[in-house]
């Protein structure tokens, strides 16, 4: 999957609000299990830093999947496309989410 969203600005695979894993595992509960906070990210100062970050589309994001949600199949997500972002308990949840 090309088109995969993060606005989780201080995840290591973050690179200007793409998500540049080669995997990532989405839970029963829709959680991204494979957010990785970077240390250096989360210290900046500068909070705008990673909105001036290259767009990397080029990754293709295979994108495993147990939440009960219509874009998954076989344990695996079959969307076009999918947004992270965090929930209010500051988890990364996925926002395609949508409950069979």
């Amino acid at each position: 999957m090309k088109d995969l969203k993060c606005g989780l600005k201080i995840c290591t695979n973050n690179k200007g609000y793409c998500c540049c894993a080669k995997t990532i595992k989405v839970g029963s509960n829709s959680e991204c299990l494979s957010f990785s906070p970077d240390k250096q990210k989360s210290a900046s100062l500068f909070e705008a830093g990673s909105d001036f970050v290259s767009a990397n589309y080029s990754v293709d994001t295979k994108v495993g999947c147990t939440a009960p949600c219509l874009f998954q199949k076989d344990d695996r997500c079959i969307a076009n496309g999918i947004t992270v972002m965090s929930d209010a308990d500051s988890s990364a949840t996925c926002l395609t989410f949508v409950r069979t």
